[in-house]
Parts: C-alpha cells; sequence; structure tokens
C-alpha cells in the first residue's frame, strides 16, 4: 500500500496506526516483513512529493521503532499530537 505513487493521507495514518498498535508484535514473529516495511517508510518519508502530513506519520513510526516500541517521551509524543493536529485541520 506504501509503495503506491498515489497513497491517500487517511491510507497513512491508518498504516502508521497499525504499526504503532502491532509493530512490536510484528517485527518479532515477521522480522523479514518489520524490515521491509521500515525501508518503505523511509522511502516515503525521504520523498519530496509527499505531504507534512506522511511525512510526520512515517517518522513517527520509526522514532517508535528505535525507541523498541515502547512509549516515547511526553514531550515527543505531544510533538506529534499537535503537528498532526494542524495538518488535519
Amino acid at each position: 500500500m506504501l509503495q503506491s505513487q498515489d497513497v491517500k493521507e487517511d491510507a497513512v495514518l491508518c498504516c502508521s496506526m497499525e504499526l504503532q498498535s502491532t509493530g512490536q508484535l510484528l517485527e518479532e514473529q515477521l522480522p523479514e516483513m518489520m524490515t521491509e516495511l521500515l525501508a518503505i517508510a523511509y522511502d516515503k518519508m525521504l520523498c519530496p512529493s509527499e505531504s507534512m502530513l506522511t511525512w510526520s506519520l512515517m517518522l513517527e513510526v520509526i522514532e517508535l521503532h528505535a525507541n523498541n516500541w515502547n512509549p516515547l517521551m511526553p514531550t515527543i509524543t505531544q510533538y506529534y499530537k499537535t503537528t498532526i493536529q494542524k495538518l488535519t485541520a
């Protein structure tokens, strides 16, 4: 889904939410798939034609992965919450 050139922001939001809730389990059960998904997330985030919302959502997932799927610090979580609210308003 994320590899498509015309992915809608709603689909990225859905994917981000799913990865946030199941990322750790997916990484434990299917580490190769998680590696592939993270590579796609990096590519999506670095693509200049992607929106700021897509960038923010993918970066949050990447940070969660880097934090071993543990909750991010409250200030970081608040940053993403505020940023996403602004971008979807």
